[in-house]
């Protein structure tokens, strides 16, 4: 009887034993399985903070200084946990994926897909729209064609029917050169242009011909519609070389040619399209509005021009 006591007895001691032993095992799986999840800052907060106070321990044993090579992290307030991509519930929220797009249009912006790209300076997404000058090049030149329909001017003479003169369709042919500011340009322009007119009444008739050879400073400013398509708004003030040249006929009389050379007064105005098929040629078309002044007895005239052309860009 007292054997069988004494059994029992050890066997509740050790289970005692047993039970103070695992408590601490016991009490350390509690905790973590409570443990709230940290995210990234706050693991290597305490990380580094470990990292001084071995630092420290280190220092009194030697009796040296502890050398302080940064100041541990703050902890945060609400540490969050960071999104997992592996599990079927990772704490993903909406901001977290607002975040990954965000920075993948930011990437695709930078790349410059669009018209407008977006610069990161300073932790900052700075919007940057190129102008003409950073996608065409600094310089240009462009020979062109154009179409020519001048108005009615007048002749000066004692015969009243002939004051008023027809005049007929002709061409221009021109060369522009210049450089870009941005989204201006400045330049210099070289044309001729030519053309008929004529004059017929009962009595009497006058045929001839105008040339005008001109030399202007441009100015414009372009305004980017597509990715390759321009619009360009310009104006130029010169001079040109004008020469009229007339035989009058008066009742069957031809009398003595008429002609005029003077350097005269020019001034224009256009409007053009630009479109660039590849990185450094183009091709326009636009309309164009010049005048001129009077060049005795050729009275001053205006000239609609409806042209075209190539452009180079470098």
């Amino acid at each position: 009887m007292r054997s069988n006591t004494h059994g029992l007895f050890s066997r509740v001691l050790s289970f005692a034993i047993l039970s103070l032993l695992m408590l601490p095992c016991i009490e350390v799986l509690g905790q973590r399985g409570v443990q709230p999840s940290i995210d990234r800052d706050e693991y290597f907060r305490r990380l580094e903070e470990r990292a001084l106070k071995l630092s420290g321990k280190f220092a009194e044993i030697s009796g040296t200084q502890p050398v302080k090579l940064f100041d541990a992290r703050e902890p945060q307030s609400n540490p969050k946990r960071l999104p997992s991509f592996d599990s079927p519930n990772p704490g993903f929220s909406q901001s977290g994926y607002d975040a990954t797009s965000m920075q993948s249009e930011f990437i695709s912006d930078f790349n410059g897909t669009g018209v407008g790209t977006k610069k990161f300076i300073d932790e900052e997404v700075i919007e940057y729209q190129p102008t003409m000058e950073d996608k065409r090049g600094q310089y240009f030149l462009r020979p062109s064609i154009a179409l020519q329909v001048n108005g009615d001017q007048k002749f000066n003479t004692l015969l009243t029917d002939l004051t008023k003169i027809d005049s007929h369709i002709g061409y221009s042919l021109g060369l522009h050169a210049g450089t870009r500011v941005e989204n201006f340009n400045l330049g210099v322009r070289l044309r001729y242009h030519y053309n008929k007119f004529s004059k017929s009444t009962t009595l009497h008739s006058l045929e001839g011909e105008n040339e005008l050879l001109s030399f202007l400073v441009s100015g414009g400013y372009s305004v980017s519609l597509r990715e390759k398509l321009t619009l360009e708004l310009g104006a130029g003030l010169g001079f040109s070389n004008r020469f009229n040249f007339a035989l009058l006929d008066v009742r069957g009389s031809v009398l003595p040619p008429i002609s005029s050379d003077k350097t005269v007064f020019t001034y224009e105005f256009s409007l053009l399209l630009d479109y660039a098929y590849t990185e450094n040629l183009s091709a326009f078309a636009g309309y164009r509005f010049v005048g001129v002044s009077k060049n005795d007895p050729f009275d001053r005239n205006v000239s609609h021009l409806f042209e075209i052309g190539l452009g180079a860009s470098f």
